[in-house]
C-alpha cells in the first residue's frame, strides 16, 4: 500500500528541524570565545599573576606593569623552572625566587616565582621550561608559554 503524500513529508520536516537546530548550535559555538582565548591571569594589587592554568594563553599589560609567574617546583629534585625564551627589551626580569611549601611533608612542592616588568609596547612570547640544567634539553619535563601584549 503506497504512503499518503502527507506521511512522506513528516520525515522531511523532522530532518529540516534537526538541520536548523544543528545550524543554530554551530552559529552559537562559533560566536563564543574558547577559554584558551580569554585573557590570562588575575590581577593582585596591580600585578598580573600567571599560573600553570594560564599556559598557552594571552594577556594584555601596560608598559611599566609587573607580571608575576608562579609555577610549582619540587626544589630537592634538581628540576627547576628557567626562562627558555623572551624579548628582554620588551620584558625585563626583575627577580626570581622560591617559596618553600607552607604545609605538607619534606619534599613537597614549593612555588617558583618570576617577576617581570613590561618595558616597551609590542607582543612578547614568554617561554619557560622545567628541567635539570646539567642534563640539557633532553631533561625538559614541562613547558610554560604565555603571550603578552604590551600596550602604552
Amino acid at each position: 500500500m503506497p504512503l499518503a503524500p502527507e506521511s512522506r513529508l513528516f520525515p522531511l520536516a523532522r530532518l529540516a528541524s534537526a538541520l536548523l537546530a544543528l545550524a543554530a548550535l554551530l552559529v552559537v559555538g562559533c560566536a563564543s570565545k574558547p577559554d584558551s582565548e580569554s585573557s590570562a591571569g588575575s590581577r593582585e594589587n596591580g600585578v598580573l599573576v600567571l599560573t600553570r592554568d594560564d599556559d598557552q594563553r594571552t594577556a594584555e599589560v601596560r608598559v611599566g606593569e609587573q607580571i608575576r609567574v608562579r609555577l610549582p617546583e619540587k626544589h630537592g629534585t634538581g628540576y627547576v623552572w628557567a626562562i627558555d625564551e623572551t624579548d628582554r627589551q620588551r620584558l625585563a626580569l626583575d627577580s626570581t625566587g622560591f617559596e618553600d611549601p607552607t604545609e605538607g611533608f619534606i619534599g613537597a612542592r614549593g612555588m617558583r616565582t618570576f617577576t617581570f616588568t613590561a618595558r616597551q609596547p609590542g607582543e612578547v612570547v614568554l617561554k619557560l621550561k622545567h628541567w635539570r640544567i646539567w642534563e640539557g634539553e633532553g631533561s625538559v619535563t614541562e613547558r610554560f608559554i604565555v603571550t603578552l601584549r604590551i600596550q602604552e
